[in-house]
C-alpha cells in the first residue's frame, strides 16, 4: 500500500498525459466531480455533478461518515454521467502544506536532496510521516531556481484513497486544492498572466475553509488555509434561530418562503462576514501592506461562500483592492443546462474540481 501511495504522489505537481481522468473535490459541504475534454484554450466541461453532504460528514480533513462519502461520490458521478474510474483526488486541510523555495543550480539529484532537506524544516506535521514532492518552476531573478514543494500526511492520503477504493475508483493523481485553483486561474487569465504575475490574491471561500493563494512570478508564492467558511455562518444561524442545520443552510442561501432574507439572517451573515474578512486580512497583511516588496495588486474570489451578499464589498474595503470574481466561463465551455442554479453559482462551486480535472491534459 505504501509503495502505491508513493507512486500516486511522485508526480504531485507535474501534469499527466491525456487519459480519461476526472477530478474529485470532496469538501465539507459537498462532493464535486468534473470531467473535461479539449486542450488549453479549448477546454470544455463535459460532465459535472455534485452531492450535498450531511452536517459533520467531514470535519477539517477528518472523515466522520465514510459510508455517506462513498455513496455520495457514486451519486455525484451518476448525476454527472461519469463512467471513468480513474481520478485526480484533491486534498486540503491542516495536514497538507506548500512552500516555494529558492534552490541552487546543480544536478537533478543535488537539487532533489536540497529541496527535501529544506522541506523537512517546514513540515509541521512531520516529514517522516508525509508524502513530499516538488516541481521546478524555472530560474529566478536572484540566481538559482524557483521550486514549489507540496506535502501531505500519509494517513490523510490513505484515508481519502480508501474512500475511492470503496467506490471502485483508481486514484491516479493526488493533488492539493490550492494548486487546482492556481491552474484554473492560469487558464482563465493566460493572456494577462505577465501583468497578474506582479502580484495577485486568489481566495476560495469554501464551506469549512478559506483558501488563500498569492500568485506571483509565474506561480503561487504563498498559500494558506484558514479554518473559516460558510459552514460557520450556517451554524450561527442554526444557534440563534433555533432551527436544524439543513433549515439554517436554506435560510442562508434561499431566505424565507418568499425568497427574502429576514433581517435577523442578514445581521448574522453580515457579522460573520465581517469576522471572516478580518481573519483573511490579518493573514495576508504583509502582502497587501503599502510599500511591501511582496504587495499584491489584484484579487479574484471564488467558492460557494463568495456568493454571499456584501462579501466582496467588505473585502475590498478591508484590503483596498478591487475584488473580481474568478470568471471561469467562457474560458471553459459548458452547456448551460448543467447549471441548474445558474452559471455564476456553477463557476463558484466548480473551480477546484475543474482544476483537478485539468491534470489529465499533458
Amino acid at each position: 500500500m505504501a509503495a502505491s501511495l508513493s507512486d500516486q504522489l511522485q508526480d504531485f505537481i507535474s501534469k499527466l498525459n491525456p487519459g480519461g481522468i476526472f477530478g474529485i473535490d470532496i469538501g465539507a459541504h459537498s462532493i464535486k466531480v468534473c470531467e473535461l475534454s479539449g486542450s488549453p484554450g479549448k477546454f470544455k466541461i463535459d460532465k459535472f455533478g455534485t452531492f450535498v453532504l450531511s452536517e459533520a460528514a467531514i470535519i477539517e480533513d477528518e472523515i466522520q461518515k465514510p459510508s455517506e462519502i462513498v455513496d455520495g461520490l457514486k451519486e455525484a458521478m451518476s448525476r454527472a454521467g461519469i463512467k471513468s474510474k480513474i481520478a485526480c483526488l484533491g486534498l486540503y486541510g491542516p495536514n497538507t502544506m506548500t512552500k516555494r523555495l529558492n534552490v541552487p543550480e546543480g544536478s537533478k539529484e543535488e537539487i532533489e536532496d536540497h529541496i527535501m532537506w529544506e522541506a523537512e524544516q517546514y513540515i509541521t506535521f512531520g516529514a517522516d510521516e508525509s508524502q513530499i514532492s516538488f516541481d521546478i518552476l524555472g530560474e529566478n531573478e536572484g540566481g538559482g531556481n524557483d521550486a514549489i514543494v507540496a506535502a501531505a500526511r500519509t494517513d490523510l492520503v490513505e484515508n481519502f484513497s480508501k474512500i475511492l477504493v470503496e467506490a471502485k475508483i483508481t486514484t491516479k493523481i493526488v493533488d492539493l486544492n490550492v494548486f487546482a485553483i492556481s491552474n484554473v486561474f492560469e487558464e482563465v487569465y493566460k493572456d494577462n498572466l505577465e501583468e497578474y504575475s506582479q502580484g495577485t490574491l486568489l481566495i476560495d471561500f469554501g464551506a469549512q475553509t478559506t483558501k488563500v493563494v498569492i500568485y506571483k512570478r509565474g506561480g503561487p508564492i504563498f498559500t494558506k488555509e484558514l479554518p473559516i467558511g460558510g459552514g460557520l455562518i450556517t451554524e450561527e444561524i442554526q444557534r440563534q434561530m433555533g432551527v436544524s442545520y439543513e433549515e439554517a443552510e436554506d435560510l442562508k442561501t434561499s431566505g424565507d418562503e418568499n425568497g427574502n432574507l429576514p433581517q435577523e439572517i442578514v445581521n448574522i451573515i453580515n457579522s460573520q462576514i465581517d469576522s471572516q474578512v478580518s481573519e483573511v486580512r490579518k493573514n495576508i497583511n504583509f502582502y497587501v501592506t503599502q510599500g511591501s516588496a511582496e504587495k499584491v495588486n489584484y484579487c479574484f474570489i471564488t467558492g460557494g461562500n463568495s456568493l454571499l451578499p456584501g462579501l466582496s464589498e467588505k473585502l475590498s474595503a478591508s484590503t483596498g483592492l478591487e475584488i473580481k470574481t474568478l470568471e471561469i466561463f467562457p474560458a471553459f465551455k459548458v452547456d448551460e443546462k448543467k447549471a441548474d442554479k445558474g452559471l455564476d453559482h456553477l463557476a463558484a462551486v466548480s473551480a477546484v474540481a475543474i482544476g483537478l480535472a485539468m491534470r489529465k491534459i499533458g
